[in-house]
């Protein structure tokens, strides 16, 4: 299964077991040398299996120790340096194998390294799969605080191979599924019926119309300025809860809980006329991911001041009306700590 991401040129090849279309791909530029990234983990497991798909190819491979911390400025450079060493140009390639830090940290090194090297995202995990993998969002932490520094730059090449999934812990798994939640309340209605009625679920077809509707709102806002900003929901207390957990708590799992905040107090304002939260909670607790995180309001507000989306002192938070539909609020920082304060009142 392909998606054309015309806008933005380039393809999503979606499949299972499908290491013969990588290789086929990689053979139309075989005189490119490749340069694989991927954590220690995650190139642990699949060592061999990348073997065979790159042995006919001039490959090179980098790998940096698994989690958060890794994606840093620390690793970045040390990337760089490898590149360089390497005499890689930028007619070559960088491939990103594994999960979302692995993709965001080769990706802004692939735009930046000679003003820009081609570019190949093969995720491994679901969450990856389904957003940071697409949509052009790169970057690194730095100062304590999230993805604050980065690019957008697109792939040439986006290769999702859902076999990868049989090597996820159900966390990591049920993590890309509160995404796949978040998806649903965004704009599709049927999705969310689908992920609380089907005990088997059908990943191609999950993995397609979740990036079909991330998508549908990122090909005419590159730069994330207006319609892009809807993709947050749940993002906002989201990244804080990740940052007060120091990443205890996962990306999706996060979001999750945000997303569960903001629509517990999108009812109690009277904007969502229905107590839809009550199904996301008894949902997440099906798929053993969490409804709730304790902590200080101040606290998360504090992290929130550093959100990429804040203007003039305000920042813009995406609201859920309905499952199915969002609307955006510019709010002050105490409309915002009343919402918070709300979202957490059980």
């Amino acid at each position: 299964m392909k998606l054309k991401v015309e806008e933005n040129n380039y393809e999503i090849n979606i499949g299972q077991n499908i290491d013969q279309e990588l290789k086929d791909y990689l053979s139309k530029n075989k005189n490119r040398k490749i340069a694989l990234i991927s954590d220690e983990y995650v190139y642990f497991i699949y060592r061999n299996r990348l073997h065979n798909i790159l042995c006919d190819f001039d490959y090179d491979i980098f790998t940096f120790p698994q989690g958060e911390k890794s994606k840093s400025m620390k690793t970045y450079s040390e990337i760089l340096e490898f590149l360089s060493e390497n005499d890689y140009s930028r007619g070559d390639v960088i491939l990103a194998f594994g999960g979302g830090i692995t993709g965001d940290l080769a990706g802004f090194v692939a735009s930046t390294y000679l003003r820009g090297i081609n570019f190949i995202a093969v995720p491994t995990t679901l969450l990856s799969m389904i957003d940071s993998s697409v949509g052009g969002k790169n970057g690194i932490n730095f100062n304590g605080l999230k993805n604050q520094v980065g690019t957008f730059y697109f792939p040439e090449y986006v290769h999702i191979d859902y076999s990868f999934l049989d090597t996820l812990k159900k966390r990591d798994l049920n993590n890309g599924l509160a995404e796949m939640f978040k998806y649903s309340v965004l704009k599709d209605k049927n999705l969310f019926e689908i992920l609380k009625n089907n005990e088997k679920l059908d990943y191609e077809y999950l993995i397609h119309r979740s990036l079909e509707i991330k998508i549908e709102f990122v090909k005419d806002d590159i730069r994330d300025k207006s319609i892009r900003q809807h993709l947050n929901l749940g993002h906002t207390i989201g990244h804080g809860i990740e940052g007060l957990s120091k990443y205890e708590i996962n990306h999706g799992e996060a979001v999750g809980i945000g997303l569960i905040y903001v629509s517990r107090a999108a009812y109690k304002l009277g904007i969502a006329s229905e107590p839809f939260y009550k199904d996301l909670i008894e949902e997440f607790k099906k798929y053993n991911l969490p409804t709730e995180y304790d902590f200080k309001t101040d606290e998360i507000l504090e992290i929130m001041k550093h959100d990429k989306k804040i203007k003039d002192n305000k920042i813009n938070l995406i609201i859920p009306t309905e499952i199915g539909n969002t609307i955006s609020k510019t709010l002050s920082f105490n409309e915002l700590k009343n919402i918070i304060e709300l979202g957490k009142e059980i």
